[in-house]
C-alpha cells in the first residue's frame, strides 16, 4: 500500500481541518495517511512516502514565518519518482496572496512530481469557519488525488513490464542467433568436409596428403557433433523456455560454445595458411 503524508501549519485550526479533509480522502482512494504539524514533524522521513501534501494559512499575502522555517529545513532532500500537492487556507478577496505558491516552488526544488495544482479552502472571517462544503470538497480532491497516484503506479509497471518484455524478445533473438551461428555454421563446415573427403582431399593434399585427410577427419568429426549439438540447442529453445533447464543438464550450451568457437578457429587458421601459401 502506498503511503502518503499530510503536514500543516495551522493557527486557529482552519489549515487543519482541511488537512485532515484531504487524509480521509486520501484513505478512502486505498491509501496509507499519516498527518502532522510542521511543529511536530520530523523531515527525515519524508522519504518513507510516496505522496507528500504540505499546507498552511495565507499570512501578508504568503506562508506562514513557520511554514517558511520548515520549507528551508526540507528543500535539501531530492525525492524523485515521489508526489506532492500544496493547499492552503485564506480569505475570499482577491489580492489575499497565496502561500501554497511558495510551497510548490519547494516541492519542486526537492524533485516531487505536482500531482494536483494548489488547493485552497475558503476562510470566511480571520479565525473561521470554512466556507460551507468545504470538507466534502476536500475530500473529493484527496480522493481524486490517490486516483491519480494509483493510475500513475499502474501505467509505470505497464511501462516496465513493456520493457521488460522488449528486452527479453530481443534476448530471444539474440540466443537463436547465437545457436544458429554456433550450430549451422559447423554443419556447414561438415557438409564441406563431407564433399572434399568424397572428391579426394583439399588443397593441402598436393603439400602433405596425411596432414589433409587428418584435418578433413577432424573436421568430419568436429563439426558434426558439434552442428548437431548445437541445432538440438536451437530447437530446445525455440520450443519453451523452461527447455534451457534440459540443456544445462545436458551441458550442451557449454559444449556448442567452446566447440562452435574452436570449428571457427581451425577454419580461420586453414585459410590463413593457404592464403600465405599461396603468396609464397
Amino acid at each position: 500500500m502506498k503511503k502518503a503524508i499530510i503536514l500543516y501549519d495551522s493557527v486557529y485550526g482552519n489549515t487543519k481541518k482541511v488537512a485532515m479533509s484531504l487524509s480521509r480522502g486520501l484513505e478512502a482512494g486505498g491509501l496509507y495517511v499519516d498527518s502532522s504539524s510542521i511543529q511536530d514533524f520530523d523531515n527525515i522521513e519524508l522519504k518513507n512516502y510516496e505522496v507528500i501534501g504540505i499546507g498552511g494559512p495565507t499570512h501578508f499575502h504568503g506562508a506562514s514565518k513557520y511554514m517558511k522555517s520548515f520549507l528551508k529545513r526540507i528543500k535539501y532532500l531530492k525525492m524523485e519518482d515521489k508526489y506532492g500537492f500544496a493547499f492552503e487556507t485564506k480569505g475570499d478577496f482577491r489580492f489575499a496572496g497565496s502561500a501554497a505558491r511558495r510551497v510548490t516552488r519547494y516541492l519542486k526544488k526537492m524533485k516531487l512530481k505536482i500531482i494536483h495544482p494548489t488547493i485552497t479552502g475558503i476562510v470566511l472571517n480571520k479565525e473561521g469557519p470554512l466556507q460551507e462544503n468545504t470538507s466534502d470538497m476536500m475530500e473529493q480532491v484527496g480522493l481524486n488525488i490517490s486516483d491519480k497516484v494509483n493510475i500513475s503506479n499502474t501505467q509505470k509497471e505497464i511501462n516496465q513490464g513493456t520493457k521488460y518484455l522488449k528486452n527479453s524478445s530481443i534476448n530471444l533473438y539474440l540466443n537463436r542467433l547465437k545457436w544458429i551461428l554456433l550450430g549451422g555454421g559447423p554443419i556447414f563446415f561438415f557438409v564441406r568436409a563431407l564433399y572434399l573427403a568424397s572428391t579426394g582431399g583439399d588443397y593441402f593434399g598436393t603439400i602433405n596428403p596425411i596432414f589433409s585427410w587428418i584435418l578433413l577427419l577432424l573436421e568430419i568429426g568436429l563439426s558434426g557433433i558439434i552442428g548437431t549439438a548445437g541445432i538440438t540447442g536451437l530447437l530446445l529453445w525455440k520450443r519453451e523456455a523452461n527447455r534451457t533447464v534440459i540443456l544445462k543438464k545436458l551441458n550442451i550450451r557449454k559444449i556448442v560454445l567452446l566447440g562452435g568457437i574452436t570449428t571457427y578457429i581451425v577454419h580461420f587458421v586453414r585459410v590463413t595458411i593457404w592464403i600465405i601459401l599461396c603468396v609464397l
